[in-house]
């Protein structure tokens, strides 16, 4: 009885030391596993292949009439996917056509594009910097009409012709018994580029200078009318701001558009229409008289239409 006592102890320490070992086992490699990490490839992005060309650029500033050498420029890399219009790969393919010569300014490092060129062969004359259907004209200026000297190539400037407008009624009526002043002026062209200064081309000018013309780009209508307001009075500029493009309202002004009377005794008479008064209107302008008629002692003007022959 002892004896299988024994036994079945002897085998319940067996199992029991089995059954210890299989859970100690499966705890530990339970808790392997939730330790252990799990390592998962992550794809990496590829980077953008982009393909570079060759593009001609300025070794130094460029300026107008500069005829291009191998020694003005230089070749560097750029992205093929924004090459600008007209760019030049070679610096022999750009001149082996013929020598170009430069028509707006380059500065350094700056692509050399056709657009800013001549053609082979070409020279830096003012109709190279025309654009298409407009028209070069010179108006003559001293330091006043030229805005004192601050007028430069590239600039934007409105026209003003200042005139003796003789057929303008000024006044009805003046206690000295003569006629008000019919000196008057308004802009025949509005908004027309700067060219050149005298003989200066160079946009990127700007130092003031003083000269004794300047040449304005306009529209061949304008051309006509700027020929015939150097004919019948005095030019001079107005200087637009940067960026203003604008067309602008501006009739004739005369003296009685200031403010207070004229003269002693004056009073402004309401200002003749447009198409009445201007030198560029479609009908032909009508001539007036001066009449002074003494009624006692109280003189009285009128302005009677004078016969045509």
């Amino acid at each position: 009885m002892k004896g299988k006592l024994v036994t079945m102890i002897g085998i319940a320490g067996v199992f029991g030391a089995i059954s210890i070992f299989a859970a100690d086992m499966w705890l530990k490699s339970a808790a392997q596993a939730r330790v252990e990490p799990v390592i998962v490839a992550a794809a990496v992005p590829m980077e953008p292949q982009v393909a570079f060309r060759t593009i001609v650029v300025a070794k130094e500033p460029l300026r107008f009439g500069t005829e291009l050498t191998e020694a003005q420029l230089t070749e560097i890399p750029w992205a093929q996917d924004a090459l600008p219009e007209g760019a030049s790969e070679k610096v022999a393919a750009l001149l082996s056509a013929g020598g170009r010569v430069v028509l707006s300014p380059i500065e350094a490092n700056e692509p050399v594009l056709l657009a800013k060129l001549s053609g082979p062969n070409g020279r830096a004359t003012l109709s190279n910097l025309l654009s298409p259907g407009m028209r070069a004209v010179t108006i003559r200026i001293d330091e006043i009409a030229g805005v004192g000297g601050f007028v430069t190539p590239g600039d934007r400037v409105d026209v003003v012709l200042t005139r003796d407008a003789g057929a303008i009624q000024e006044v009805e009526g003046n206690a000295d018994g003569a006629a008000g002043s019919t000196i008057a002026t308004e802009v025949v062209v509005q908004n027309a580029k700067v060219l050149s200064v005298g003989q200066d081309l160079n946009e990127r000018s700007t130092a003031p200078q003083v000269a004794g013309s300047v040449t304005i780009e306009v529209t061949p209508e304008d051309a006509g009318k700027v020929a015939l307001a150097r004919n019948v009075g005095t030019l001079s500029l107005s200087l637009r701001s940067a960026g203003e493009a604008g067309w602008v309202a501006a009739g004739l002004t005369t003296l009685s558009s200031f403010s207070g009377s004229v003269g002693a005794g004056a009073e402004p008479a309401a200002a003749p229409k447009e198409e009445d008064r201007s030198i560029f209107a479609s009908e032909p302008e009508k001539k007036f008289k001066t009449v002074v008629v003494t009624r006692g002692l109280k003189p009285e003007t009128y302005q009677v239409p004078e016969l045509q022959n």
